[in-house]
């Protein structure tokens, strides 16, 4: 009995502790989830005006996450595991036609530890539902390496050539398509069928593409990178879904597409 009474005052204090963190994370999901939900409505006139709908965190998983998961460069190395405080979840998605391709921009996020405490972590992706084909990869070329030091075309950072989640799988070849010259300064291009590949990035599609970047954001014209795989064409970037940069990079997407030969449109649900 007096073990208990001098352990008392101990066990209040971690108590505390532990409703302190118990009602910081509630506070926490409440915001979260209210931040969503205003976003949500302010996307809807968008969704509307493009002929679409703006779907919760129940249907918002994207269509590629299977090949990519939300967040997936922040969850896979050891110090990312050791900050992480939450799985990645699906926020929302705007789902709309766009001539006819079919297109879902969705958001997704997770709770990491930062030098100022706990954050929130958000991504968002683009991705058209396209016919299948072998998997390839568009990305934009940079000029400048980590240290700020000019690097040429021939510079390539793993994170350009890493194999898609489907060559992996299938233990695939992963080349690089040799580009026209002032293209292939620009963009780096691999595929796991070169022929294909290159039927698809023909010179209509990539000097329309090498237009296109001048109506970008900048950041998204610098960091451009377009997947192809499992019947989907996707790109990801960092933070929250912004309403006017959305129109402009689906028309860039969608774009592209309709000058690559052997692209057709599909509909997600398909089998």
């Amino acid at each position: 009995m007096e073990l208990l009474r001098q352990l008392l005052p101990s066990i209040g204090v971690v108590a505390f502790a532990l409703s302190a963190v118990a009602v910081r994370r509630w506070w926490q999901i409440r915001r979260n989830r209210k931040a969503d939900a205003d976003q949500a409505l302010s996307l809807a006139p968008l969704a509307a005006e493009l002929g679409g709908v703006v779907v919760g965190a129940d249907q918002a998983t994207a269509w590629s996450a299977k090949v990519r998961g939300p967040l997936s460069n922040h969850v896979s190395g050891f110090v990312d595991k050791m900050l992480q405080r939450s799985v990645p979840r699906s926020d929302l998605a705007l789902d709309f036609p766009r001539g006819p391709w079919r297109v879902r921009v969705s958001q997704a996020s997770m709770r990491q530890q930062n030098s100022r405490g706990v954050g929130r972590l958000i991504e968002h992706r683009f991705e058209v539902a396209t016919a299948r084909l072998a998997p390839m990869r568009l990305t934009r070329r940079q000029h400048i390496d980590f240290r700020g030091r000019q690097v040429g075309p021939e510079h390539l950072g793993a994170w350009l050539s890493a194999r898609p989640l489907t060559v992996v799988r299938s233990d695939g070849e992963w080349l690089p398509l040799r580009l026209p010259v002032g293209v292939d300064r620009e963009f780096a291009v691999f595929g796991s069928d070169l022929s294909s590949t290159a039927r698809a990035f023909n010179p209509e599609a990539l000097d329309w593409l090498l237009a296109r970047l001048e109506v970008l954001p900048p950041l998204v014209a610098m960091f451009l990178s377009l997947t192809f795989e499992d019947g989907v064409v996707y790109c990801t970037m960092r933070g929250p879904v912004e309403e006017e940069v959305v129109v402009p990079i689906v028309d860039t997407i969608v774009g592209l597409l309709d000058r690559m030969p052997d692209m057709r449109p599909r509909h997600p649900a398909a089998a």
